[in-house]
């Protein structure tokens, strides 16, 4: 009988490739996991694909199921291949299932975009270790359709096909063990579950792979991350009061098109009979009803962030911690909200959504290298709000910089006439005394003593109060005049000005 020889990598096409991947499955270690366990590896793989990384499936299926908790490993050898590779690949899973990023999986949505950037980051360190012919592979995309998996035996697969790459993998990771282990635990969980808190579905709307990559990647964005997890889990708790009030006596409330035959206003049996019923069957009748509405002035609100040289540091950390947590209490108020940064020019910034989260990187990542003029900052937001738009909203500004932001006073006046502007100064480095103040809304000066380490979420917890106070205040009627007298706050004085 002709001995049947394996086909290697070299000779497969795309559907070959595909039942190859599928046959490395063969030397899983785990146990615990199912159909439903290697339909979101094949997800995860197809993430690093488009991160640009080509790596076995068995590899993808083991270390993102350990960590997103879908299986975990093996008590005793199984599946197929070398015993020695085998064991060792196992006893490494073993070793990374007693990691903190393993242990605390139900702390962080592991949604598949999110699994996928922790695998490429902790791949990442193996790579440069694997052989040049595996290292220099292009990455394939797999099918996402479950009924092409139904139809290949990962063990008829693997015998059939030359399998080195994989096993490439799996012996370049156990040699070189401990740099898996110790990049899985380096990396940050409160990154992961500062992006796990706008959970809007399977996805994470807005949020580009590369940038949710470059998120788990910087070690610089720990402290901004850190202030973040201190503000948002009390401002995220938001109940939106919306929907009908209710006028059970005093009579009638609004016309509507609903309502009983009883509350039809008059005028309505005027019709002729065919005329009236097909208004009724369309819903074009008019009705006295004793409920109403709801309807809130609409507002759009501009949070612009200093993104100059100037703000390096804990100013950054505090402006740009104070700005997420800012948008999305207003975004979860249902406030139209953008994020913008500025140095010499204003950005066009990011829209926020309740449920969505590409504000986070965004705030996080963004760097400018423009230097600093701040007048035509100032003049190309005025030029924005005085253009003509359809259905414009009621416009409020803030603006999150330090005491050094010399805006010309006419402009800033301009502004003032058309948007309420809330100036947050951080930090400033003398008497804060700019000839602007008196026609800012409100004025938050942040010291020493307030942005210390201890106070500082208590600090940017007043400064949301403050709006959302000033928000129901235009809502009942009892808004504050627009401008206050500015009192001038020195860094070491301990009650800034609100």
């Amino acid at each position: 009988m002709a001995t049947v020889r394996k086909r290697d990598a070299a000779e497969v096409g795309p559907g070959a490739e595909f039942e190859r991947q599928v046959g490395t499955m063969a030397l899983s270690q785990l146990e615990g996991t199912g159909a439903l366990a290697l339909m979101r590896a094949v997800a995860w793989h197809n993430s690093l694909a488009r991160l640009g990384f080509a790596a076995p499936l068995v590899v993808v299926h083991d270390l993102g199921c350990l960590i997103a908790g879908l299986g975990r490993p093996s008590s005793h050898l199984r599946g197929l291949g070398d015993p020695e590779l085998a064991e060792g690949w196992r006893r490494l899973l073993v070793e990374l299932g007693d990691s903190e990023l393993v242990r605390a999986q139900a702390g962080w949505k592991h949604r598949d975009p999110m699994v996928g950037v922790v695998l490429a980051r902790v791949i990442a360190t193996v790579i440069p270790q694997l052989p040049d012919d595996v290292r220099v592979l292009r990455p394939l995309a797999l099918p996402s359709d479950v009924m092409h998996y139904t139809r290949v035996e990962p063990t008829s697969a693997f015998n059939r096909y030359d399998q080195s790459v994989a096993t490439a993998w799996l012996s370049t990771m156990t040699t070189h063990r401990l740099l898996p282990i110790l990049e899985v635990e380096q990396i940050d969980l409160d990154a992961l579950r500062l992006l796990g808190l706008f959970r809007g579905g399977e996805a994470l709307p807005g949020v580009d792979l590369a940038d949710l990559y470059n998120v788990i990647m910087s070690p610089s964005l720990a402290d901004v991350i850190d202030f973040s997890m201190e503000l948002l889990p009390s401002i995220l708790e938001v109940r939106r009061e919306a929907g009908q009030q209710s006028f059970s006596i005093d009579g009638y409330a609004s016309i509507e098109r609903r309502g009983n035959l009883d509350d039809l206003v008059l005028t309505q049996l005027a019709y002729d009979d065919d005329v009236f019923e097909q208004k009724l069957v369309e819903s074009e009748l008019l009705f006295f009803t004793h409920e109403k509405q709801m309807e809130n002035e609409r507002r759009d609100h501009q949070v612009l962030v200093d993104g100059s040289a100037s703000m390096r540091g804990v100013r950054e950390v505090f402006a740009r911690g104070l700005a997420l947590a800012l948008c999305k209490r207003l975004a979860l108020l249902g406030e139209d909200v953008s994020l913008r940064f500025f140095d010499s020019r204003l950005y066009e910034g990011v829209k926020v959504l309740p449920s969505g989260s590409s504000e986070v990187p965004y705030a996080l990542q963004f760097r400018a290298e423009r230097g600093r003029n701040y007048a035509r900052v100032i003049r190309q937001l005025n030029a924005e709000l005085a253009t003509p738009r359809r259905g414009a909203a009621h416009t409020l500004v803030y603006l999150l910089t330090h005491g050094e932001c010399q805006l010309p006073s006419d402009d800033v006046a301009m502004l003032a006439n058309r948007a309420p502007i809330y100036g947050v100064f951080i930090l400033p480095s003398g008497p804060l005394d700019q000839p602007y103040l008196d026609h800012l809304h409100r004025v938050h000066v942040i010291d020493a003593d307030a942005i210390s380490h201890g106070r500082r979420a208590q600090k940017a917890r007043q400064i949301i109060d403050d709006v959302e106070n000033d928000l129901e205040g235009r809502r009942t009627g009892k808004t504050a005049s627009r401008r206050r007298p500015t009192r001038v706050v020195r860094p070491g004085e301990r009650r800034g000005r609100a």
